[in-house]
């Protein structure tokens, strides 16, 4: 289909073995948080200056969105606050590329690293944009990207999820249809949810 084809280009041109396409980059943030394993009740560390969704994604989860500080030269958050928010509770970190700048990901993966958490990458405004070489998206757990009506590339509506990991790729997929899983093998639906998803396609 069209949309597997734009799928895969996309895929192959962030440098990711999958994308998922959704209705929007909110749809595809709140895959991401399913997908990376977040419990409800669990902690994600997010920045207070970002659009609502990286937080609101969060809270759509049952999960709780902790604010970290943002750097006063670049606006992404600040490694050194994520750090300091840190508790037995946090499950992940979402740092969000801000006006096509990247956040400081070589600490954000090292914090990450150090803690075990999952790192979702907030791309929406930054399409293109790269940290050191490696396209941002591409770094952490997943990364998502819009294409809203006011982003650099625009469909209306609309956004994706990119990753390498196998199992990500399956949860998120599953979150767009309704927590049933769709099989390329498949004659024809089967209508088992395996857990809470959304009409996400």
């Amino acid at each position: 289909s069209d949309l597997r084809e734009f799928e895969n280009n996309f895929a192959a041109h962030i440098g990711t073995k999958y994308a998922v396409s959704f209705n929007s980059a909110t749809s595809a943030l709140y895959a991401a948080v399913v997908a990376t394993g977040i419990k409800p009740g669990q902690e994600v560390i997010v920045p207070p200056y970002t659009f609502t969704s990286t937080a609101t994604s969060v809270l759509m989860h049952n999960a709780i969105p902790v604010f970290a500080d943002v750097q006063d030269d670049i606006f992404c958050i600040d490694p050194k606050s994520i750090e300091r928010n840190i508790t037995s509770l946090t499950k992940a970190i979402i740092p969000v590329h801000l006006f096509g700048h990247p956040a400081e990901m070589d600490e954000v993966m090292k914090i990450a690293e150090r803690y075990d958490l999952m790192v979702i990458e907030d791309c929406a405004q930054a399409p293109g944009a790269k940290y050191k070489g490696q396209n941002v998206g591409t770094i952490g757990s997943c990364g998502i990207f819009s294409f809203q009506e006011s982003k650099n590339i625009a469909t209306g509506e609309g956004g994706i999820l990119v990753t390498n990991d196998d199992k990500i790729v399956e949860i998120a997929r599953m979150v767009r249809n309704h927590g049933e899983a769709i099989l390329d093998t498949q004659k024809q639906r089967t209508y088992n949810t395996e857990f809470l998803g959304w009409g996400y396609r």
